[in-house]
């Protein structure tokens, strides 16, 4: 068998969201990358092979989870040219998207066989590998290593420290079912209809008896078709079984479908239900988990632990005994999102191996969380700008890891767009703090657009969220109508002390009648003093005969929250009985239309220096009054000394609420309303005129970031022209280096 050699800075094994992600962050910094795939496709476990869900539905408390920096590329990416609107689009357009980047090269069908290390038997030499398309063996030959591989074998191999199996003792602690552990196994099929009934005769071979699932596994698929039939379900199995640790895709589907057209009750139909396809690949939980500097821990989650070398934010939830693997079915939500320091991703013994993913250092409990796709791209994205720091700095990662040391990939993170985790990042570099910042005009309302723009929604019972920056609230006023002379219950809560979008103690509380006849407001009496400024909310229940009215620009920070018990999604939430609603498209922020008294100046262009890029406990972004861009919004930022410029960062708002489809579909819009399109950027000349120094039209990123040749100025003016529809402006940050 002829051998090829391939020499580069980072090998990176497995193309799922984490090694994507390390793979390019790297090669964008500098590095020479290969990526290492045994499949034929990429996108691990979003991948046209496996197909389990991107998201998992409402299960964060905390409102703005969509990550930012690559993984937000990523998916705009996928929905800009998937066209097709399914795997084979999404797999074509990742790859494209791959082979943009000229110091990385993907190798697809490369199985990786063995890892060679050094004399000490503390480094990775090469990785030797079956390569189909060269049809030969290739050794890789890399100072640093990623292993993104889902089940952690290059970690394995090298003989890094680690476990695998799942951990009794941690489910029987604090929120977690006591129940004894059993095995746990999921695959994906697609369905489709015929024409006529097609009967469907279970093979002998099938040991398996899906009545002796558990009955959240088979809830969660009878639930599934009940949405719709044709399309791709998940096929879990939890429970023992003669053969669980051999299970395979075939016997799991043929199992439940010999249910499903057979025995079920939906049994009629199932008649002309058919099987066109499943995964060929099962995945179960007792994977593998290196040893690294730390070991993350439920209670870090729970806690919501904060670490000096957090590189990542996760927002998935914590498992159960009994929880399943694709679906929210029976897993918990957490309060708020979790830190993931670097020390969880370098190996503990094998000096230049780097890991992300569920294979990451963590207890079995917290690895399941780390497997959710968008929490192990952000950690894939970490990994990889982590080992380009060391290739340039010719530094291990263990020094890398040091306090003070770290702040350099935090820094680099933070300046990609990358939520490093719940506190922002320090950056003493930015010149915009030390200016002073004026607006053309700040938004002081939560009533925008006209009155009779607002759309009927009517919820049995839900939360409206909205922020509070004054010392009292003397009332609030909704808008409302009733068929028959009726009333409602409400109470207004504050927000929990977390800072995250839960509610938390009530403040008042009270009924409100609404007379018979059209829409109108409704006055809400209150006159509480305010404990804690941020995010408070207001609870409505006992709705009937009562119709309330959204608004579609609802500002950020006015946010509904629905029922869990009326979206059914076996969802357990210890902390709250409502999740946010997110966005299921572009036109977004849709609340219930209502105002606040005094009025809240939460928008004002202050919020612009705080260094957060997203909200916290409060909005953290200006926000402009309502215009038709006659005449241009703007900021300014002054310095009382001049100071030398050579770059401009600027976060938009792209809507944060807004969660992609959690499997391909054709989206038919992907401009987001909020997003600046067109703007200029102007400079104070010495004589105090202003220069034009940018000019962009057409712009549909959420973060744009502009490189000059350096300028002397006391000060900058970003003049917006036009948004993607937003009658407002929106912007998070603005970031001015020298």
């Amino acid at each position: 068998m002829k051998t090829f050699s391939e020499r580069c800075d980072i090998t990176v094994i497995g193309a799922g969201l984490a090694g994507i992600s390390a793979a390019v962050s790297a090669a964008r910094e500098g590095a020479t990358v290969r990526l290492v795939e045994a499949r034929s496709c990429i996108g691990g476990r979003i991948g046209s092979e496996i197909r389990f869900p991107l998201n998992d539905i409402n299960s964060s408390n905390y409102a703005y989870i969509r990550e930012t920096g690559i993984l937000d590329e990523i998916l705009f990416n996928i929905s800009k040219n998937n066209t097709e609107g399914n795997y084979c689009g999404q797999n074509r357009a990742l790859t494209n998207w791959i082979n943009l980047e000229k110091r990385l090269e993907l190798f697809l069908e490369t199985q990786l066989i063995d890892v060679k290390k050094n004399s000490a038997r503390d480094k990775i030499d090469f990785v030797s590998t079956i390569s189909n398309k060269n049809r030969g063996r290739v050794l890789f030959r890399s100072k640093y290593y990623i292993d993104c591989s889902g089940t952690g074998i290059l970690s394995q191999l090298a003989d890094a420290p680690g476990e695998t199996g799942l951990e009794q003792s941690e489910f029987s602690e604090s929120t977690a079912s006591g129940t004894r552990l059993i095995q746990r196994a999921a695959t994906t099929m697609e369905v489709g209809l015929h024409e006529y009934p097609v009967p469907f005769y279970c093979p002998e071979w099938v040991s398996l008896r899906w009545e002796d699932n558990h009955p959240s596994a088979k809830i969660d698929l009878l639930e599934s078709l009940t949405k719709g039939i044709k399309g791709i379900h998940n096929v879990e199995w939890l429970g023992d079984s003669k053969n669980t640790y051999n299970l395979n895709s075939s016997e799991l589907i043929w199992s439940a479908w010999d249910y499903l057209k057979n025995r079920s009750p939906i049994i009629d139909k199932a008649k002309k239900m058919v099987v066109n396809n499943f995964s060929p690949i099962i995945r179960n939980s007792d994977g593998f988990r290196g040893f690294g500097e730390y070991i993350l821990t439920t209670d870090d989650l729970e806690s919501g632990n904060e670490f000096y070398d957090s590189v990542a934010m996760g927002r998935s939830p914590l498992d159960a005994s009994d929880s399943l693997i694709c679906s929210s079915r029976g897993k918990i939500a957490l309060p708020h999102p979790f830190d993931i320091p670097l020390r969880c991703l370098v190996s503990k013994k094998i000096k230049n191996l780097f890991f992300a993913g569920e294979n990451a250092s963590a207890t079995s409990r917290v690895s399941a969380s780390l497997r959710h796709p968008p929490t192990a791209s952000q950690m894939g994205e970490s990994v990889g700008v982590c080992a380009a720091v060391c290739v340039n700095k010719k530094r291990l990662p263990r020094t890398i890891l040091k306090p003070g040391n770290v702040e350099v990939v935090r820094k680099k993170l933070a300046r990609l767009n990358h939520t490093c985790g719940r506190s922002p990042v320090e950056d003493l570099d930015n010149l915009i703090p030390s200016s002073e910042v004026i607006s053309s005009s700040s938004l002081n309302t939560f009533i925008t657009g006209a009155v009779d723009d607002l759309i009927d929604e009517s919820p049995v019972s839900g939360l409206v969220q909205f922020p509070v920056s004054s010392e009292v609230i003397d009332e609030l006023k909704i808008f409302v109508s009733a068929v028959k002379e009726s009333c409602f219950t409400f109470r207004l809560l504050e927000g929990a002390s977390n800072g995250s979008t839960i509610p938390g103690s009530c403040l008042e509380s009270g009924t409100v009648s609404v007379p018979k006849g059209k829409p109108c407001w409704r006055r809400i009496p209150i006159n509480v003093k305010v404990q804690k400024k941020g995010w408070h909310f207001l609870e409505i229940i006992n709705t009937e005969g009562v119709l309330f009215y959204f608004g579609k620009y609802a500002p950020v920070g006015l946010l509904f929250h629905d029922s869990l018990r009326e979206n059914k999604s076996g969802l357990i939430n210890p902390y709250s009985q409502y999740a946010p609603r997110s966005s299921v498209n572009f036109d977004f922020y849709n609340s219930v239309a209502m105002e606040v008294f005094p009025k809240q100046l939460v928008y004002e262009a202050e919020n612009i220096k705080n260094g957060k890029a997203r909200p916290g406990h409060m909005p953290n972004l200006w926000i402009s009054e309502e215009t038709d861009f006659r005449f241009p919004e703007f900021l300014e930022f002054h310095w009382e000394n001049a100071v030398d410029l050579s770059s401009i960062e600027i976060v938009w708002d792209s809507n944060l609420e807004f969660l992609f489809p959690s499997r391909p579909s054709i989206l038919s819009d992907i401009k987001i309303s909020s997003i600046v399109s067109d703007y200029k950027i102007y400079y104070m000349n010495e004589v105090g005129h202003w220069e034009e120094l940018i000019d962009v039209k057409d712009n549909q990123s959420g973060y744009s970031i502009h490189e000059f040749e350096s300028v002397k100025t006391r000060g900058i003016e970003i003049e917006i022209l036009a948004t993607g529809g937003l009658p407002r402006v929106q912007i998070y940050e603005v970031r001015a280096y020298s």
